[in-house]
């Protein structure tokens, strides 16, 4: 999971529940199956701004993407679509902080911004 440094910061509940949740992310990095990774404010005007998506790579068929906009989103089976989402987002993984130091930085935001 790549997430943007802004939302670590950003208000969309009050204190505590900001804190638990990045308190949960912290909790799932740990886990030997998940990755998170924050991409940094650093990393500028990248093309995950663009809008979210997630890439599913199934076992029994072709990969398949959900581009998120404002209406709700689309999936999207065709391959020059899958194709064009993997590479952006081994851009953004490339432009992530590591694994340990997205940890570092998650808990610096719930103990810096959340925590009074």
């Amino acid at each position: 999971m790549l997430i943007d440094e802004s939302i670590l910061h950003r208000p969309v509940a009050p204190a505590a529940v900001m804190t638990e949740q990045l308190e949960h992310l912290i909790a799932m990095s740990r886990l030997p199956t998940v990755t998170i990774q924050v991409v940094p404010y650093a990393a500028g005007g990248h093309s995950g701004l663009l809008g979210a998506f997630i890439l599913a790579e199934l076992p029994t068929s072709q990969s398949i993407v959900f581009l998120e906009d404002v209406s709700g989103g689309r999936v999207a089976e065709d391959g020059a679509a899958v194709a064009d989402v993997a590479l952006r987002f081994d851009a953004l993984r490339s432009d992530a902080l590591p694994k340990a130091a997205s940890r570092d930085r998650i808990a610096k935001a719930a103990r810096e911004r959340w925590t009074a």
